[in-house]
Formats: C-alpha cells, sequence, structure tokens
C-alpha cells in the first residue's frame, strides 16, 4: 500500500469564530490527478492554503509527501494559486530563468519545462505576445521547475478560451506519466474535471461527502435505455424474462434501468426476437456535473 502523496485527518479552520472547515478527511493516492470539487466559498481555496503551510489549521493532522506539511521541503512543491504574475516585458526563458536562480537548478531545466508544456519553440518571445492558454502554461512550466512530485493547483482553467481549457487540460493529464508528478486540482468546472481526473473529492460543509477513483464513481451513476416501443407492457415482461429491470413511462415508452452500454444490442435483439415493435432507444449516463448537481441536492 503506497502512502498517499496528501493526507489530511479531521482538519478544521475558522476565521473569526465562522467554522469553515470542519473536520477535513483526504487522502491522495500518488500518481494520480485528484480533483477537489465544490461550491464557491465551501472552502477549497482555504485548503489548498493549508497544504501549502501557507495557513495552519486550528487542529488536525496534514501531511504532504509523507511529512507533516511543517516539515515539508518546499523545493518538492509547485503551485499556482489565483492568478499568475507574469513579467511581460520578459522572454519566457528571461521569466524562468529567475526562478532557476532563485532554486539554484541547471540552465537545462529550462529546456526541460519549456518542452514539457510546449512553448519550446515560443521560448524567445516575449510574454506580452502570449495567448492566455500560453500564459498559463508557462505558470505551469515555471511550477514544475526543479521537478516536483506535487502539483497543486487553484482553478488553473479560470479564464480561458476553449482552446486554452484544452490546452492546460491535457498537459495536466500527462504528468503524472510524463514527469511522475501527482496534481491536486481545484476546481468548479465540471466537465473539465471528467477530461482530465483520475480521482475525485467533494467539499460540503466543511467536510469531504464523497472520495473516490473517477472509475467508481461512475458505476455509482445510474444509467438508463430509453425505449419507445409499441407496448410497454408487453416490452416489460419481454425485458424481465431475460433479466432486465424496467419502469414503464408511458403506453409506449419505459426505462431499462442502469444498463451497461454494451447490453443495448442484448436488450433491442430480445425485443425483436419477440415481436415487439422498436421505434427508438437511447442510452443516457450522467455527466459528471449532473451526479454532482444531484449528490448537492440530497446533501442539502
Amino acid at each position: 500500500m503506497h502512502t498517499p502523496i496528501i493526507h489530511v485527518q479531521n482538519a478544521t479552520k475558522s476565521f473569526s469564530a465562522l467554522p469553515v472547515l470542519k473536520g477535513l478527511n483526504i487522502s491522495v493516492p500518488q500518481r494520480s490527478v485528484y480533483a477537489f470539487l465544490g461550491n464557491n466559498g465551501e472552502g477549497k481555496s482555504t485548503t489548498i492554503r493549508m497544504l501549502l503551510g501557507l495557513l495552519r489549521a486550528d487542529s488536525g493532522s496534514i501531511q504532504v509527501l509523507g511529512k507533516d506539511v511543517a516539515q515539508l521541503d518546499k523545493r518538492q512543491v509547485g503551485a499556482i494559486i489565483d492568478a499568475p504574475v507574469l513579467y511581460a516585458h520578459l522572454t519566457a526563458r528571461e521569466y524562468l530563468s529567475i526562478t532557476r536562480s532563485i532554486k539554484n537548478l541547471s540552465k537545462s531545466e529550462i529546456a526541460r519545462v519549456l518542452e514539457l508544456v510546449s512553448l519550446t519553440k515560443a521560448g524567445n518571445r516575449k510574454i506580452s505576445t502570449f495567448s492566455l492558454g500560453m500564459k498559463q502554461r508557462l505558470a505551469l512550466a515555471q511550477a514544475l521547475m526543479g521537478d516536483p512530485k506535487l502539483l497543486i493547483l487553484d482553478e488553473p482553467t479560470n479564464g480561458l478560451d476553449p482552446q486554452g481549457m484544452q490546452e492546460i487540460r491535457e498537459l495536466i493529464k500527462q504528468l503524472p506519466e510524463q514527469s511522475d508528478t501527482s496534481v491536486f486540482v481545484s476546481s468548479h468546472l465540471l466537465d473539465e474535471v471528467e477530461k482530465m481526473a483520475s480521482h475525485v473529492g467533494i467539499l460540503r460543509g466543511g467536510k469531504l461527502v464523497l472520495e473516490s477513483s473517477l472509475e467508481h464513481a461512475y458505476k455509482q451513476m445510474t444509467s438508463t435505455l430509453k425505449l419507445d416501443v409499441c407496448s410497454s407492457q408487453k416490452a416489460a415482461e419481454v425485458l424481465k424474462v431475460a433479466g432486465y429491470q424496467t419502469v414503464q413511462e408511458t403506453p409506449s415508452s419505459l426505462n431499462v434501468l442502469n444498463p451497461v452500454f454494451e447490453q443495448i444490442p442484448d436488450v433491442t435483439a430480445c425485443l425483436i426476437k419477440k415481436g415487439v415493435q422498436l421505434f427508438q432507444a437511447v442510452y443516457h449516463k450522467p455527466t459528471l456535473e449532473q451526479w454532482f448537481l444531484s449528490s448537492n441536492k440530497q446533501g442539502a
């Protein structure tokens, strides 16, 4: 069993007697992209600042890279919180050379991180000529200098256009394999998270109400196969014999509950074989956003 890259136990934090975190527990696997989800004001940014040692928890324990956050070697963690501050009059290489000097890294490190974020050809361009997506990739390059084992990102795609969002998403998704870097990313853009994360944690009311791999979360989402037929009663009887659970909506429509996508040909074949006329079959599986909104309503 690998030690979690981040391990938070019963962490609490209040501001002026107002509790924000109320016994937070987080376990982030190594080599994962962990999406930390929650509505605005739930405490995502507070949690990130605690993980970086910028805020201290009132109680509980926080371990990052197997050490108490107070003893953490900050050079092993890269981070982007809030909007990155870039010096527009410098070139990308000049900008990264500042961090290289501070961290006492080799000159080859600049070339490595520029290649990692696909900015090698733009390295000698002034930052003022960069698109928003390129600026965010440059900020990621800076955070990746020194080859950190953990990257912590707070809403990294905020304000980007679709092309910029895709660029950042693809980069984040590849980091665990390309550079052996685990990524902890907070977001409320659930459709983006769904395309890049391997694990998810949902923050509500100061606590983590759900934590799982995305693969396991998908298995918890109830899918449906809506069928328009000549007789929903006859179709329900046929499918019951075949082992499927159904709910009739109208005399000519019914839903097959929680089928896997690969079962659709079997369902339709059963109906046709028994003489049930099938006019339409529509498969629906909730997106992560729909599932999150549903879980919010259930927990309200």
